[in-house]
């Protein structure tokens, strides 16, 4: 594939599904494009994981990364140079390296880790409770 140069300078707003938004401006020159975000957490819930995995393979093959920043520095990279097991799981790709605050959000948009958290919560908040109730029921 032949070398790709990006020159960019683009601002935009994401809204989520939920409904919250955050802004965006996207800079870029020669093979690195940067994403400056108000709130990582609500760009990366606004866009499907399995999407950033193939986008992101893509401009690895192409020799293009993306770095996303946000208020906290960088939350993730997105193609050439980015190499992560957390982003292979989460996306499909390891050419997503996130960082481990954007790996948790990530992980937790992933409706099966939300039934999982969930069940666990249940279980925690369920079983102390329960085994208080037990012990006042079998006391004489």
């Amino acid at each position: 594939m032949p070398d790709l140069q990006v020159d960019a300078d683009l601002r935009l707003r994401v809204i989520a599904s939920n409904g919250e938004s955050t802004t965006a401006r996207i800079t870029g020159t020669g093979q690195v494009v940067r994403v400056d975000v108000e709130r990582p957490d609500i760009l990366f819930a606004s866009v499907d994981n399995a999407d950033v995995g193939r986008i992101a393979d893509l401009l690895a093959e192409a020799g293009l990364a993306v770095h996303v920043e946000g208020p906290d520095g960088r939350a993730a990279v997105i193609g050439a140079g980015a190499s992560s097991r957390i982003g292979k799981l989460v996306t499909g790709s390891s050419a997503v390296s996130p960082s481990l605050l954007a790996a948790a959000r990530l992980v937790a948009t992933q409706p099966a880790v939300r039934v999982s958290a969930l069940a666990v919560l249940v279980a925690a908040v369920a079983v102390p409770v329960l085994g208080r109730m037990w012990r006042l029921h079998v006391r004489p």
